[in-house]
């Protein structure tokens, strides 16, 4: 019995070395694979991000143009109404200088 000690020692040995290196390529196959899911992962959140800028720059060229069609047509509004009550327009600006100047007192 004595004689079959050693012989048992280098199994154990041999199937520890063996699951050792099981474990191992297990350990780096988890690792390759949680590596792969966060460079997809990665990929997906940027291309996520770069079409949210793209949506919001294209939003905001619309807001832009809208905005300077609106004071266009404003401008225009105002200068129509100008030339159709010339006297009314200069007494509504000279009203509202003389509040300007009476709020600027105070």
């Amino acid at each position: 019995m004595a004689e079959r000690t050693p012989e048992r020692a280098q199994e154990l040995g041999r199937q520890v070395r063996e699951q050792g290196a099981q474990l191992q390529e297990r350990v780096q196959e988890g690792g390759r694979q949680v590596r792969d899911w966060a460079q997809e992962t990665g990929s997906q959140l940027k291309e996520g991000a770069q079409e949210a800028m793209r949506q919001v720059g294209a939003a905001t060229s619309q807001i832009s143009d809208l905005s300077r069609t609106a004071m266009n047509q404003l401008e225009e509004t105002i200068e129509d109404r100008i030339r159709h009550r010339p006297l009314q327009s200069v007494l509504i600006a000279a009203g509202v200088g003389m509040l300007f100047g009476l709020l600027w007192r105070k």
